[in-house]
């Protein structure tokens, strides 16, 4: 029982990064998207 306690509790805490990682790398995935897109067409973003 006080295993499935800490797995819970961990669980709960886990949730709120996860939720703050994805609008990151959905930025990031973006910004790779821009930057490659802007190499193609002779201009340097980065």
């Amino acid at each position: 029982m006080r295993a499935k306690t800490f797995m819970i509790i961990g669980l709960i805490l886990t949730i709120p990064a996860l939720s703050g990682c994805v609008p990151v790398a959905i930025g990031a995935g973006g910004a790779i998207a821009a930057d490659t897109l802007a190499e193609d067409r002779g201009r340097d973003l980065f």
